[in-house]
């Protein structure tokens, strides 16, 4: 074969495989592969031309970078990427394991902590844990609270 028929084909297999890396998990195989390719139509066109593989050194410092870029940034767009990494599920108040109706129920009552809140812990109310976080600093395991109110999905506290 020509010398320049198989240099432009080794450049093109190292695309190809390049492209192939970004949809297709291998783990790094298809991107080693893409490299040896890549580098041997490098060595290629220095046999060719010294000023042509110069060029080709530029193109790739550019090309290889960019590639990396742009499949990092829309793998998750791809049917694989997808796949693997599905978008984030939308949480309602029936997917949290707290009631909020029960959790305001027990605002104004009084209990004790049974860990340190610093400033999150753990309370009963009633012979019942409850996650509490202190309303101001921290509070010792032991402490009589009272609940004051809710802070987004933990009861709030304060020592009596």
């Amino acid at each position: 074969m020509d010398l320049w028929l198989t240099t432009l084909l080794l450049y093109l297999i190292g695309m190809s495989f390049l492209v192939a890396e970004i949809f297709i998990p291998s783990f790094g195989i298809l991107g080693t592969c893409s490299l040896i390719s890549l580098g041997l139509a490098v060595w290629r066109t220095f046999q060719v031309d010294e000023a042509y593989g110069y060029v080709a050194v530029l193109l790739l410092a550019v090309f290889i970078p960019a590639s990396i870029y742009y499949s990092v940034k829309y793998w998750h767009r791809t049917p694989i990427g997808r796949k693997i990494s599905p978008p984030n599920p939308v949480l309602t108040a029936e997917d949290t394991s707290v009631d909020l109706r029960e959790l305001e129920a027990l605002v104004g009552q009084r209990g004790r902590t049974l860990s340190p809140l610093r400033p999150v812990g753990a309370c009963e109310f009633g012979g019942r844990r409850v996650e509490c976080e202190a309303h101001v600093g921290m509070i010792d395991s032991g402490v009589d609270v009272e609940a004051v109110g809710l802070r987004g999905r933990c009861l709030s506290v304060r020592s009596v």
